[in-house]
């Protein structure tokens, strides 16, 4: 549990308390596919989960920055009825432009290597697509 503990911390970003959903970019949903994810962001599911884990295990500090974080985004950004972002990046942007790095060749031969993903979709269009 203690190994468990302390990946989940290396994942925040203690200046803004953000937490990133992994340190890694093109993971491939199929090895040699085309749906390659950049989880190098701020993934308001993933870090939810996130931050259920550090309550569990008493990280009560870690899970007050991200809350503080997110409680920032929303006073400056969030609009009633509007569509929330579902990807972040540690310092709250949601404006993630997304790039596609042809002359490199991700996990396995899998490609594209993207740069962000998703960065116009919201959390009601992902929440229904899964």
């Amino acid at each position: 549990m203690h190994r468990s503990a302390l990946a989940l911390k290396l994942l925040t970003f203690e200046p803004t308390g953000a937490i990133i959903a992994a340190p890694t970019t093109s993971l491939p949903e199929v090895i040699g596919g085309v749906r390659n994810w950049d989880y190098r962001y701020t993934w308001m599911r993933d870090a939810a989960f996130t931050v259920y884990a550090f309550l569990r295990i008493g990280f009560r500090d870690e899970a007050a920055a991200f809350l503080r974080w997110l409680e920032d985004y929303a006073s400056k950004h969030a609009r009633r009825n509007a569509p929330s972002p579902v990807m972040f990046t540690i310092e709250g942007e949601t404006h993630i432009p997304e790039l596609t790095l042809d002359h490199w060749e991700g996990y396995r031969g899998s490609r594209p290597v993207r740069i962000a993903i998703w960065r116009s979709r919201s959390f009601k269009e992902t929440s229904m697509a899964n």
